[in-house]
C-alpha cells in the first residue's frame, strides 16, 4: 500500500498529513523516505513552531508494512531498526512543538512516531498500542525507550508484553495519551489546541522543550543500541516469520511449533 506525506504551513503552523489507499496509513520505506523530506523542509522554515501529524481514513497510522518486516533478518533488521528510530528521533528533536492528532487507530510504529511528539491528543473511538509481540518481534524504532520514559515500565509492560491496543480512555489512564473527545469535537479540539500553543512564546517553549528531554535522563544511544539489538535477535528465533504469517493469513501463531530454547533466547 502506498501511504502520501504532505506538508501544508499556515504562519508558524505546520501540518505533516498522512493519507493511505483505503484510509490505511503504513509507514513503509517510501513514506519513511518522504517523511524524512518534509522534516528537512521543516527545519529550514524558522517560522513553523507548532508542527501536527494528522490523518484521515481508518486508521491514523497503523504501523510498518508487515511485508517490509517479513523481509528482515538478523543484520537488515538493525538497519531497520536503526533507521526507524532516527526518523523518531528527528521528530522527537523538532524545537517546534509536536503534536500527535490520532482520530482512529493507532499501532506499532504509528504509535512510536506518536510517541516522539510533545502532546498526544485522541478521539474516544481510537485504539492505541504496541501490538509488535503478536507478529514476534518488539518496537524497534524507539517505542520501547520512549514508552518506559514516558509511562513507566509497568505500563510499558502491559502494552508490549500483551500487544493489545488499549481503548482511548485507558490511553489516557496510562498516560499515552493527554486528552480523548469525543469524535464529533474531535478536529475543533485539535485546532484550539494548536491555537493554545502557538500563542505561547516560541522560544520560550522551544527552550522549555529542550530542558526537559535533558531532565528525562540520560544520554538517548545507549538504550536505542539496546532496542535495535533486542528488535534484531527477534528474527533468528523464527518467532517474526511465524508470528507475521500467521498475522497475514488471519490465524493465531502457534508459538509452541517453534524450537522452544531458540525461542528463548
Amino acid at each position: 500500500m502506498t501511504t502520501e506525506v504532505t506538508l501544508t504551513t499556515n504562519g508558524p503552523i505546520a501540518r505533516v498529513k498522512l493519507s493511505g489507499e483505503k484510509g490505511i496509513q503504513l509507514l513503509g520505506a517510501e513514506t519513511r523516505g518522504r517523511l524524512h523530506e518534509v522534516l528537512a523542509e521543516i527545519e529550514q522554515l524558522s517560522a513553523i513552531n507548532v508542527v501536527v501529524f494528522e490523518a484521515e481514513g481508518r486508521t491514523f497510522i497503523a504501523g510498518a508494512d508487515i511485508n517490509e518486516l517479513r523481509s528482515l533478518n538478523a543484520e537488515t533488521g538493525f538497519a531497520n531498526s536503526q533507521q526507524g528510530q532516527a526518523l523518531m528521533t528527528r521528530i522527537a528533536a523538532l524545537s517546534a512543538t509536536t503534536i500527535a492528532a490520532i482520530h482512529s487507530a493507532c499501532a506499532g510504529g504509528g504509535t512510536e512516531l506518536a510517541l516522539a511528539c510533545d502532546m498526544r491528543m485522541a478521539a474516544e473511538d481510537s485504539a492505541i498500542g504496541l501490538p509488535e509481540t503478536r507478529i514476534g518481534v518488539l518496537p524497534g524504532w524507539g517505542g520501547t525507550v520512549r514508552a518506559t520514559r514516558l509511562l513507566g515500565s509497568a505500563a510499558t509492560r502491559r502494552l508490549i508484553l500483551t500487544g493489545e491496543l488499549v481503548s482511548a480512555a485507558t490511553a489516557l489512564q496510562l498516560g499515552l495519551v493527554d486528552q480523548v473527545v469525543s469524535e464529533a469535537e474531535f478536529r475543533s479540539a485539535v485546532e484550539e489546541r494548536i491555537n493554545l500553543v502557538a500563542s505561547r512564546g516560541p522560544h520560550a517553549r522551544a527552550t522549555a522543550k529542550k530542558l526537559i528531554a535533558q531532565l528525562e535522563g540520560p544520554d538517548d544511544e545507549d538504550p536505542f543500541l539496546a532496542e535495535s539489538k533486542a528488535f534484531t535477535a527477534c528474527y533468528p528465533t523464527g518467532e517474526p516469520e511465524l508470528g507475521m504469517a500467521a498475522f497475514l493469513s488471519k490465524t493465531e501463531a502457534n508459538w509452541a511449533s517453534l524450537n522452544n530454547s531458540q525461542a528463548r533466547r
